[in-house]
């Protein structure tokens, strides 16, 4: 994708501010993926909300990938491992259900994650049911791995203000429906 020029940085239909609609613009340009040649024209896909979104996606597990090197973890891991550290005795198929995966590919993030010994089953409420914790090493691990993914997170909008952040959170949790 070609650098915009100031003219590139228009809203169109989209119902983003001028200026942040230029900031993801310019953002996806300078932070396009390692695979994608400079001298690409991406025509129509450069005014495409999905296709920005999936740039933005694939800068961000890049940047993932960079930050959690040598822990073993990918984004669908540190994922589980957050989220049963945020709901004590989490159901697997509520956290199935919560990361949208099958719940028949939760098994092996769950395995991974109780191999790690940061990760343990327990009888549900009902006893037919197993619910999630984690271990006082997981609760350990995800404190310096929370860490990583802030300083992660930092790297990845540096390029937007903080009220740039705010505004593109909001509308991505709407889209998402959040």
């Amino acid at each position: 994708m070609r650098l915009p020029g100031a003219s590139a940085c228009r809203p169109g239909s989209l119902s983003l501010s001028p200026r942040l609609l230029c900031v993801i613009t310019i953002t996806m340009a300078i932070r396009k993926p390692d695979h994608s040649p400079a001298a690409v024209d991406h025509g129509a896909l450069k005014q495409s909300l999905g296709y920005l979104v999936h740039l933005a996606d694939l800068a961000n597990m890049q940047g993932f990938a960079r930050a959690f090197a040598g822990t073993g973890l990918t984004a669908a891991r540190y994922t589980a491992l957050e989220l049963i550290g945020s709901n004590p005795g989490i159901k697997p198929a509520d956290l199935a259900a919560a990361m949208a995966v099958e719940r028949s590919n939760l098994v092996a993030l769950v395995r991974f994650l109780s191999d790690k010994g940061w990760v343990q089953a327990g009888a549900g409420p009902n006893r037919r049911e197993k619910s999630l914790e984690l271990t006082p090493a997981g609760r350990n691990a995800l404190a310096g791995l929370r860490e990583r993914l802030a300083r992660h997170e930092r790297e990845l909008a540096a390029r937007l203000s903080a009220e740039d952040r705010r505004q593109l959170e909001a509308l991505l949790a709407r889209i998402v429906g959040a």
